[in-house]
Parts: C-alpha cells; sequence; structure tokens
C-alpha cells in the first residue's frame, strides 16, 4: 500500500508527541501527574489519547469503508477527553472542599497547616486533569483537521 502525505502527516506528530513524551517521563512528569491527581483520571485521559492516535494513523494509512464512523468516534473522544477533565475539576473541588473545614482550629497552626495540605491535594487534582483533559482534547483535534483537510491525496 502506497504511504500518503495524511499518513506522513500524522507520524511526524506521534514522533512529536512521542518525543515530547520522552522529556516529560525524563523529568519525572509522570511521576508528579500520579502523585497530584487523587482520581487517576488524568492517566485515563492519556488512555483514550493514545486509542485515538492509533485510530487516526489507521485512518490515515487505510481507505477505509466505515472512514466516516470512525472519524465520528475520533470526534467524540476527543470531547470526552475534555469532559473527563472536567468530571476531575470537579472531582478535585469536591476532594479540596469534603473535609478541610471539618476540623478546622484556626489556633492551631499545625491543625491548619493540615487543612492547606489536604487542600491543596484536592486543588492538585482539579487542575491536573483540566490540563491533561484539554491537551489531549486539542492535539486529538489537530490530528482530525490535518487528516480531514488531506483526505482528498
Amino acid at each position: 500500500m502506497k504511504i500518503t502525505k495524511p499518513f506522513l502527516l500524522w507520524w511526524i506528530q506521534v514522533v512529536t508527541i512521542s518525543f515530547a513524551s520522552f522529556f516529560i517521563y525524563t523529568f519525572n512528569w509522570f511521576e508528579a501527574l500520579y502523585d497530584a491527581d487523587q482520581t487517576k483520571i488524568s492517566f485515563l485521559i492519556i488512555i483514550v489519547f493514545i486509542g485515538s492516535t492509533l485510530t487516526v494513523g489507521v485512518l490515515s494509512y487505510k481507505n477505509l469503508s466505515n472512514r466516516n464512523v470512525l472519524s465520528n468516534y475520533v470526534w467524540f473522544s476527543s470531547e470526552t477527553m475534555v469532559t473527563l477533565g472536567l468530571i476531575g475539576t470537579v472531582a478535585g473541588f469536591l476532594l479540596m472542599l469534603s473535609s478541610a473545614f471539618d476540623n478546622l482550629d484556626v489556633k492551631n497552626v499545625e491543625n491548619v497547616q493540615e487543612v492547606i495540605t489536604d487542600m491543596s491535594l484536592g486543588m492538585s487534582t482539579a487542575l491536573c486533569t483540566t490540563l491533561v483533559g484539554l491537551v489531549s482534547s486539542v492535539l486529538t483535534k489537530i490530528q482530525m483537521v490535518i487528516l480531514e483537510n488531506n483526505n482528498h491525496e
């Protein structure tokens, strides 16, 4: 089968994402993400992103009869990544606020420090899931726009 322009463009994106992932791994950002996200929704988003990227690769390589159906699933997964990020945001805020003020004694400095630490874990979950969801969704949408604009090749 002939290698097409959409497949080469997809391959460039995959190599770029892999290169960035290598640096993220090198600087232990995946470990930091694992520690910061109490719900682990960020890793579910990453799995959905990997699946979507592989599907775009198949779509760009093969001329499939059900191309529109698979494209719709990829667009849906892109929106799902944003939605999962927002669910993680809400979950993070719930973690942050659920028990933060129950045993708060403002006269006890150690108690206030514990409350702030608990709140920061919830906030880190909220921010991490939002960031991973948005970045993954944008990268998937870029892949799909490039694919759809070059599918006449």
